[in-house]
């Protein structure tokens, strides 16, 4: 699942994650993705999304994914930076780790694709 309010970035991520072997299914609504999320859980395997979103923050629908499948992989993603949202997200995560945008990681080389089943 990807979720994002740009729906440039959803395609893109989309295309990206197919070439690799994936099967994506991408919303540019944190409600819609929660609501098709809910309908049928077990047909995902990761979450990818977005913090910043109108409706319903990338954290808020985290938290609401968790309580149906604790689980779950999930990355949440941010183009904005900043002492707030970094220490925002580690009290959220709870031990878990935490990702750059590829924006922010421009830089760097990706050591492949991400470590999800893939289908």
């Amino acid at each position: 699942m990807i979720v994002d309010d740009q729906r440039s970035l959803v395609a893109l991520a989309e295309e990206t994650l197919a070439a690799l072997g994936y099967e994506p299914v991408g919303f540019d609504s944190s409600v819609a993705a929660l609501q098709a999320f809910r309908a049928d859980p077990q047909r995902f395997d990761l979450v990818l999304t977005d913090e910043t979103m109108p409706d319903m923050s990338g954290v808020e629908l985290v938290r609401e994914v968790r309580r149906v499948r604790p689980e779950l992989p999930i990355v949440l993603m941010s183009g904005y930076s900043g002492a707030q949202l970094t220490e925002r997200a580690a009290r959220r995560r709870r031990g878990r780790s935490a990702a750059q945008t590829p924006r922010q990681t421009r830089h760097r080389r990706s050591p492949g694709p991400p470590p999800c089943a893939r289908r």
